[in-house]
């Protein structure tokens, strides 16, 4: 038992447990009751692991919930006869541009920092910086227009679940 409320707690906190842990082992004597203690500690930590896997889970919908409005908002103004081309096109327009942006500052950090004066160290640090950023927002217009790596990351844990059962 005193190993579960350990493992339970951080390392800083060992000898809160020891206390804890003697602490009911002088109030309870039994091996029964002892037994009982154990029982409802699992059951107790049972409940939680259930309770934040539905978490899990409902947050999941919310996430997929928020994608599905986002698309279906996008649908609405492409399919609307009252749209402007520039309403209609302004998601292609802008994922275009960002990648586009996002590649040209690739050939800027590979092959300005080898050409005198083309990539100047003191402005090295903020076009790295902004290249991070442009990463970062390309990798979700990637994923945004052809989907996220989460449905595969899901596919490959069945499939390594499904191989470890067998």
């Amino acid at each position: 038992m005193s190993n579960f409320l350990t493992s339970l707690f951080s390392s800083g906190a060992s000898s809160l447990v020891s206390a804890v842990g003697d602490a009911i082992d002088k109030v309870v004597t039994s091996d029964e009751e002892k037994k009982e203690l154990d029982n409802e500690l699992a059951k107790a930590t049972m409940q939680y692991e259930a309770q934040m896997a539905a978490f899990g889970l409902q947050e999941k919908q919310a996430y997929l919930a928020d994608v599905n409005s986002a698309r279906d908002n996008q649908s609405r103004v492409q399919e609307s006869e009252h749209a402007s081309w520039l309403a209609k096109n302004i998601h292609p327009l802008l994922a275009f541009s960002i990648m586009g942006l996002t590649f040209i500052l690739y050939t800027v950090v590979i092959y300005g920092s080898t050409k005198e004066g083309f990539l100047r160290p003191e402005t090295k640090d903020i076009v790295i910086y902004i290249l991070g950023a442009l990463t970062t927002v390309a990798t979700q217009v990637v994923s945004y227009f052809f989907g996220s790596s989460s449905g595969s990351a899901d596919k490959s844990k069945a499939l390594n679940a499904l191989a470890k059962r067998g």
